[in-house]
């Protein structure tokens, strides 16, 4: 009898670790990103995309900051005024018009099932909702090249079939609550660390933690952290980068404090008001403002000049300098 519980339980404690392995192993995949969604078909998923091919010569969204080809399921092209882009999401693709205040034209989106080909967004079906992974927000909104695919995938995978109208709508929706719970993904991801007091900028060396409202960072492939504490510092780092560190690690992420707001965002995909009269901790400084039409009103009250992040040089910021430590708005 005492030998049978013996087996019984070595079989049972066989069962746990064979579960706890599965859990274990389960809960890496979904930590590291790599997520699989089967349709009806019982087709693996991978999304994001880990070592994908290149699907785009495009870098990284303009947006958000994500590599494209590692999103390539969930990407957009498009035109305005400002040119032709990409993005990793529909939602950066709302959030960018909503920012230049104008629609997109030209817009393409790619087949989730087939992320090499493109097609014009108005003629794709979407699904949104479903348990597929989304991409910068928690309800996913995919594309497929007819209602019918669209309708099978979401018979085995949920959500609901709309067109891209539909769809459009309500990332444009999400954008403004999203913006909370993406700055706390990246803080909790380790993408955006705030400077601790003794944290000196990288640049002039003053306290970063000290100028909530100017302070930028960048993170290092290697990921670390370099902290500035203005725009000004960054972009004079930027500029050459060996002036101020013996060996420029490669830079990965690069976030500067969105005005008036305060939260951190990619540096990118921001509008700048530079040389207004609205001093930084080092004098002239380049805001980082989230609407040109925002933006266009600060300098119609403060002066300066709106440019992207990738124009501005350090000698439009040189002058103005207030003395160290000293802050003013």
């Amino acid at each position: 009898m005492m030998k049978k519980e013996v087996s019984m339980r070595k079989k049972a404690g066989s069962f746990t670790r064979r579960i706890s392995i599965a859990v274990f192993l389960l809960l890496g995949l979904v930590w590291t990103g790599i997520v699989f969604n089967v349709d009806a078909a019982d087709e693996g998923i991978m999304h994001p995309i880990m070592n994908p091919p290149q699907y785009t010569d495009k870098g990284k969204c303009p947006d958000c900051g994500m590599v494209l080809n590692m999103w390539a399921r969930t990407r957009y092209s498009f035109t305005n005024s400002e040119g032709a882009h990409e993005t990793c999401s529909i939602r950066c693709l709302a959030d960018m018009s909503m920012r230049l205040g104008e629609p997109a034209r030209d817009v393409k989106v790619a087949i989730y099932l087939d992320p090499a080909r493109m097609v014009p967004a108005e003629q794709a079906a979407y699904v949104v909702g479903s348990s597929a992974k989304g991409t910068m927000t928690t309800k996913s909104k995919i594309a497929f090249a007819s209602k019918d695919e669209a309708s099978h995938f979401a018979a085995a995978n949920g959500g609901e079939v709309m067109d891209f109208a539909g769809a459009y709508g309500v990332a444009s929706q999400e954008v403004e609550m999203s913006r909370a719970t993406i700055d706390a993904n990246r803080k909790k991801s380790g993408k955006i660390k705030l400077p601790g007091p003794e944290e000196r900028c990288v640049t002039c060396g003053m306290y970063p933690a000290r100028f909530p409202e100017h302070r930028s960072q960048i993170l290092t492939s290697e990921g670390n952290s370099l902290h500035f504490c203005s725009t000004r510092c960054l972009v004079n780092y930027q500029a050459k980068p060996v002036d101020y560190v013996k060996d420029p690690p490669k830079v990965q992420w690069i976030w500067v404090t969105v005005y008036p707001d305060g939260d951190y965002d990619n540096a990118q995909g921001l509008y700048y008001v530079v040389g207004s009269k609205i001093m930084g901790p080092m004098g002239l400084d380049a805001l980082p403002v989230r609407k040109k039409a925002d933006a266009l009103a600060l300098t119609e009250k403060e002066g300066g000049t709106v440019m992207s992040f990738d124009d501005i040089t350090p000698d439009m910021l040189t002058g103005g300098h207030k003395g160290m430590g000293m802050h003013h708005k």
